[in-house]
């Protein structure tokens, strides 16, 4: 199996190198905590920075939220109440067509949105990269360099995802259509949610290689697509792990303390932790794999030339 992947995996040589001389000692765990608590300030830093790009989300999501809480407002009255006022029919049914299609216009919008939050991306993935190798980073000027050289595949993953989730907005807001039969939603549910998680894996694979190596995007693709299938069980919980700002999502409403020490967590350091976890992670995963593949096509013997960053 392992022979059988080597062979369809494709290297920059020159940065892989590089990859590999400024690859520190020690477990990836360990190079983690050195990195996003040891390094908290920049990781800060670059979070804000992000945080910058995803505020075009971040609004759309609060305008939508408003929509959806003056609906609620004028909805449920279903008889007249004093002189002149209109008498509304059906009105639950009336008030859920309104949030379906204010849950699909929220899942339009969010496409750009999410399109331009990962060309900031581009910018966090660099920052971190450089963090995880050691290097002593200035962090906006790194921020934007990444901007500048790979906003380009940055910009087409975005946009990928973002109709993957569009598509999945779309089966779960169909899930209380009582026209469609309980089993096709189920069916449509997940398999939404396992090409999403799919993607997701792929792209972080897709990303990390775009911060580091000089490859086209068609062998970057192909090679996230061979890590993907290769290492699932790995994956999944690598993914899993990457997502806990998420997840912290679901805690909010319970209590107001909580809601702002969660949101004050993830504006300092949310996104940067996600990046943290897929760049060690896949750092890793390039080294042990990428030098098989240099070494099998050298017959064994590793070839040296000057590395620099890329």
């Amino acid at each position: 199996m392992k022979k059988d992947l080597l062979n369809k995996l494709t290297v920059d040589e020159y940065n892989h190198e590089y990859l590999m001389k400024n690859y520190q000692e020690g477990g990836r765990f360990k190079l983690f905590s050195n990195v996003f608590f040891g390094k908290m300030s920049n990781m800060s830093k670059a979070n804000w920075w992000m945080i910058l790009f995803a505020l075009p989300a971040l609004a759309a999501i609060i305008y939508i939220a408003y929509r959806a809480a003056n609906y609620s407002s004028y909805v449920p009255f279903g008889s007249n109440y004093g002189l002149g006022y209109p008498v509304i029919n059906d009105n639950e049914a009336v008030y859920a067509d309104l949030i379906f299609k204010n849950n699909m216009f929220r899942a339009l919008l969010l496409i750009p949105c999410i399109v331009i939050g990962f060309v900031g991306l581009a910018g966090l993935f660099n920052v971190v990269k450089y963090e995880s190798l050691g290097f002593t980073v200035k962090v906006g000027k790194e921020f934007f360099k990444g901007v500048k050289n790979n906003f380009t595949i940055y910009m087409w993953v975005g946009l990928v995802l973002a109709l993957l989730y569009f598509s999945l907005d779309l089966s779960l807001n169909f899930y209380g259509n009582p026209e469609l039969g309980l089993a096709w939603k189920i069916v449509t549910i997940a398999a939404n949610i396992i090409v999403m998680a799919f993607a997701l894996v792929m792209s972080f694979y897709i990303l990390t290689q775009a911060a580091l190596y000089n490859m086209p995007v068609g062998k970057m693709i192909k090679n996230a697509f061979w890590l993907t299938v290769s290492f699932v069980i790995q994956n999944l919980i690598m993914l899993v792990f990457s997502l806990v700002p998420v997840a912290l999502l679901f805690l909010c409403g319970s209590s107001s303390l909580l809601d702002i020490i969660i949101f004050m967590v993830l504006a300092m350091v949310g996104f940067s932790y996600i990046a943290c976890v897929w760049t060690i992670y896949s750092h890793y995963v390039y080294g042990m794999l990428f030098t098989a593949v240099i070494d099998q096509n050298n017959g064994g013997k590793k070839k040296h030339k000057k590395a620099k960053a890329k």
